[in-house]
């Protein structure tokens, strides 16, 4: 409510477990009142902190068995985008003996409110400190959140480390599309799960809630986890080395498996989907209906790693997704449906299921958007039924632009295609197209560089050629760096050095001529930084924590990150970077990631990393 004098103030509510314990409610009262009336005046979007969203599900505390925070390490923008942490949210609190709350990384002004006064980072829901529930998850999507991880727990008052806890202290889960290579963060979790949540999540959390009731210590409830599929007890596996630094053993100790196979949800059409999800208070990345229409990709592109984490290829009916689509709808009000998936364009019937769409949604004036399409023979049908109220962007994903590099790749498509789709859209009413390609994968050659600048053109041209005299289309191409990631048939090669990159996108530039052309190039130094940690070892953990008391954190972002803070730290650790980032792996080489099972196994890959230098 608002006061006379206009600031902020929380009804107290006792939400907190244990109501019983009056000082608990009235130090979590007590956060609440500073918050809304000393912090939120001074911090930027301050509805990002403030909770109270429509479809937010707050539980009391004292009547649930279990407390569960769901944390994601980034900002609150991005953090309410992802559709994962929807789900996780929605199957915790539909049992009534689980209260799932939600929270995200503070930016920097809130961070430092928080520190000043000497307050823990809490939860949107009831605003109680992290430290006080039961289980903290995160969704790890990106290695460059590391850094917040360590900063929430700090915050939190959680020790960063597994060995540094009590008993008493929050169980320490992890999860997400990079869960299969998570080792420079290891330490710090007591276990990570591998694949889809969906069937084993509720299992993961009955085991700890029988551990919590038990009071044994800590080490029996890895144990107990080791035997749910899936799960990935790091603190159960000892890891030796060579002297040349490479990994001479992965050791497992009973009753961890030696190796940790991906769950997988097969019964996909019928899983669990967020129909009520929380609508968010500010603006975010992708404020609109998302439905997954798709799990996996039919595609094995060798430098993809999702394909590797989200297989198999599982969809839903054209029955489900209009259900689910009309479900959200009526309790959000959302002017935008998302058909998402790894490969949207791939979906078995995707005209059918586009046109059914928009035949239910158009006159509610409902837009339809798809991710970043993939170019095949179906491209040129897909325009006319996408943004179908208000004409945006299209986006294609073609990654290189020669045939030659693109089997070597694995990515079968035809420029004949995408120009089609391209023709097609700007025929619809688009105006603009926007590309994804990379740079820096194995044997590229100038001719490839060259070749993504006249793709581009092109693609611009058609406007004016077909449209009736329209003016040239606008192309927006988003370059990014090449990272040979685990679990991909790349995993062996060396990536290209930042001078390598940073060369190659001088080149691509030297041709651009048109102003109806915009080159966008990830920064060489943020891909770096990222290589080393999706390819790193436990040993990096020790660069964490140094960057943790360097204050270190949002990474991720152009204005925090700082590559000279980090070479700093790697110094005063010990530890080389380029050997982690950049060096060319040996065929029979271990990877810290190898007690990780894939559905894929690393013979396979090798195979297709040797077919790859055959083209």
């Amino acid at each position: 409510m608002t006061t006379a004098d206009g600031s902020y103030r929380i009804i107290p509510v006792n939400y907190s477990r244990g109501s019983s314990d009056r000082r608990q409610l009235q130090v979590i009262i007590k956060h609440k009142d500073i918050l809304f009336n000393q912090i939120l005046p001074r911090v930027s979007k301050p509805g990002q902190y403030a909770g109270g969203e429509c479809n937010a599900v707050v539980k009391d505390h004292a009547s649930v068995d279990l407390t569960v925070a769901l944390a994601f390490p980034d900002t609150y923008a991005i953090g309410m985008s992802h559709l994962g942490l929807k789900i996780l949210y929605h199957m915790l609190n539909a049992r009534d003996d689980i209260a799932a709350e939600r929270v995200f990384a503070p930016w920097t002004d809130m961070e430092a409110e928080l520190r000043s006064r000497q307050m823990p980072l809490c939860s949107l829901e009831t605003f109680t400190p992290l430290s006080e529930f039961d289980v903290i998850g995160f969704s790890m999507q990106y290695e460059l959140s590391y850094t917040n991880l360590l900063n929430m727990l700090e915050l939190a008052g959680v020790p960063l480390l597994t060995t540094d806890r009590s008993s008493s202290a929050p169980v320490i889960l992890g999860g997400g599309s990079i869960s299969h290579a998570m080792e420079p963060v290891a330490p710090f979790f007591d276990a990570i799960l591998i694949g889809d949540a969906e069937d084993v999540l509720y299992p993961m959390m009955d085991v700890i809630g029988d551990w919590r009731r038990s009071g044994e210590p800590r080490r029996r409830l890895h144990e107990r986890l080791t035997a749910l599929a899936g799960v990935y007890v790091p603190s159960l596996y000892e890891v030796s080395h060579h002297a040349d630094g490479t990994i001479a053993r992965i050791e497992n100790f009973a009753p961890a498996p030696p190796l940790v196979s991906k769950t997988t949800v097969l019964d996909f059409e019928n899983s669990p989907f967020p129909t009520r999800p929380v609508i968010p208070n500010v603006e975010v990345v992708h404020d609109r209906i998302n439905i997954e229409i798709m799990r996996g990709c039919p595609n094995q592109c060798r430098f993809c790693q999702a394909v590797q984490h989200y297989r198999p290829l599982r969809t839903r009916s054209i029955e489900k997704v209009i259900e689910l689509a009309e479900q959200t709808f009526l309790a959000t009000g959302y002017e935008e449906i998302g058909l998402t998936s790894l490969s949207s364009a791939d979906y078995p019937h995707i005209v059918d299921l586009l046109d059914a769409v928009s035949k239910r949604f158009h006159s509610r004036r409902v837009n339809i958007s798809l991710p970043s399409l993939r170019v095949g023979p179906e491209l040129a049908k897909l325009p006319g039924f996408t943004s179908t109220v208000r004409k945006a962007g299209l986006t294609m994903a073609p990654e290189v632009a020669t045939d030659r590099l693109r089997g070597v790749i694995r990515k079968p498509i035809r420029n004949e295609d995408l120009l089609a789709g391209c023709r097609s859209a700007f025929e619809a009413g688009y105006r603009q197209v926007k590309f994804y390609f990379l740079i820096g994968a194995p044997t590229e050659r100038d001719e490839d560089l060259k070749g993504i600048v006249d793709l581009c053109d092109e693609a611009s041209l058609l406007r004016k050629r077909f449209t009736g005299g329209g003016g040239r289309a606008q192309i927006n191409a988003s370059i990014s760096s090449h990272i040979p990631k685990p679990h991909t048939p790349f995993q062996w090669e060396a990536m290209n050095s930042r001078e390598q990159l940073a060369a190659k996108q001088a080149y691509i530039r030297s041709f651009r001529t048109s102003g109806c052309l915009k080159l966008k190039f990830h920064d060489v130094e943020v891909s770096y930084l990222e290589a080393v940690f999706s390819r790193g070892d436990r040993r990096l953990a020790r660069a964490l924590l140094k960057a943790r008391e360097m204050g270190i954190r949002m990474d991720s972002w152009r204005e925090c990150f700082d590559l000279r803070k980090w070479q700093e730290v790697f110094q005063d650790v010990g530890l080389d970077p380029d050997w982690y980032a950049l060096r060319a792996r040996g065929d029979d080489e271990i990877f810290p990631w190898d007690m990780i099972e894939l559905r894929i196994p690393k013979t396979h890959l090798a195979t297709e990393r040797d077919r790859s230098r055959s083209e």
